[in-house]
C-alpha cells in the first residue's frame, strides 16, 4: 500500500475528506445544496493546471470529480477559490444542463455564477488562477497575450 497523499494548506496537512467537507459547506453557503455527490482526486505536482472539473458516467450512473493540483502553496483563500471555481463547472453542468460554456467552459453561465457570487458574498472567483503560487516553475501562469487568448476564446 503506498503513501497517502495529502495536501499542504497554511502548513496543515488536508486529506480528500477535509475537501469533501470545505465541499459539503460551500456547497450549502454558495449553491443552495443542490450539488450532488463528488469525488477528488489529486493532480501530479509537474502539471500546469490548478484544478480541474471531470464529469464521469459508468454503469452507477454520472460521478463528478474535482482534481486539486499539488503544484501550488495553498492558503484557505486559494483552495476556497479553486474549490468554488470548480463547483460553478459542476453546477452550470450538473443543475442547469449546460453542456457548452465556451471553449475553456468560462463562458456565460460561469461568469454570472462569479458576478452573483461577488455581489452576494463578496467572493471574488478569477478564471484562471492569477492569486496562485506556483511551487514548479517549469509551469508558468499565462502571459498577457494567453489571456487575451482565453477570453477571446470564452467570450
Amino acid at each position: 500500500m503506498g503513501k497517502k497523499l495529502t495536501l499542504n494548506v497554511d502548513g496543515k496537512e488536508l486529506t480528500k475528506k477535509d475537501l469533501k467537507e470545505r465541499f459539503d459547506k460551500y456547497n450549502a453557503m454558495y449553491f443552495d445544496g443542490k450539488l450532488g455527490k463528488c469525488q477528488f482526486f489529486w493532480m501530479s505536482p509537474y502539471g500546469g493546471t490548478f484544478g480541474k472539473y471531470a464529469l464521469w458516467q459508468n454503469k452507477r450512473g454520472v460521478i463528478s470529480n474535482i482534481g486539486v493540483g499539488r503544484n501550488v502553496y495553498w492558503t484557505e483563500d486559494t483552495l476556497r477559490e479553486l474549490l468554488v471555481h470548480e463547483m460553478i463547472h459542476m453546477y452550470t453542468r450538473t443543475i442547469e444542463g449546460v453542456r457548452f460554456d465556451g471553449v475553456l467552459g468560462h463562458g456565460r453561465r460561469f461568469r454570472s455564477h462569479c458576478k452573483r457570487l461577488k455581489r452576494d458574498y463578496g467572493l471574488i472567483i478569477t478564471k484562471h488562477g492569477k492569486n496562485f503560487k506556483l511551487k514548479d516553475k517549469t509551469f508558468k501562469k499565462p502571459q498577457l497575450w494567453e489571456k487575451i487568448l482565453f477570453w477571446l476564446i470564452d467570450r
